[in-house]
């Protein structure tokens, strides 16, 4: 695919953003996660416990609110690159991680996405998606290993 296709077909810009997903996933699968994008991203983390911004995903207040220890919510913004990616930390049951389409202005950008959801692939040993905004049902681009398919 050239970059112009992808552009107008994944990154197009309606108001919009992306959602990439990791479905099924449990809190050993969320662990390595953090881990790996503490050691590999500049990653900035609000605490809701603390309600501090932290450097690096703080695991325990992370596994305190998806465990229900508490209800104070956590966030993460995450650098790849120019582009800014967003996890909120809704369940323990998938990684939802958000782009905003207009930060993907170019094919090098596009690669650096690619990387990441490769990289969180093979980690995980899942299946990595990324969708329309909150719609699991129109898939973009499917990574499981190596292996990276345009829907």
């Amino acid at each position: 695919m050239n970059w112009q296709i992808i552009k107008e077909e994944i990154y197009y810009q309606d108001g919009s953003w992306r959602d990439i997903y990791v479905l099924g996933t449990t809190w050993e699968d969320w662990r390595k996660w953090i881990l790996l994008v503490n050691q590999t991203y500049q990653v900035k983390f609000y605490n809701g416990l603390t309600q501090q911004t932290e450097i690096g995903i703080n695991t325990e207040a992370v596994h305190s609110y998806l465990t229900g220890k508490t209800d104070l919510t956590n966030s993460a913004t995450i650098k790849l690159g120019a582009i800014t990616i967003k996890c909120y930390f809704f369940t323990d049951q998938e990684i939802e991680i958000d782009i905003d389409p207009r930060e993907i202005v170019s094919i090098e950008d596009h690669n650096l996405l690619i990387e990441y959801m490769t990289t969180v692939s093979i980690c995980l040993n899942k299946p990595v998606i990324m969708t329309a905004e909150s719609s699991q049902d129109t898939i973009y681009i499917l990574i499981d290993g190596e292996n990276v398919k345009f829907v």
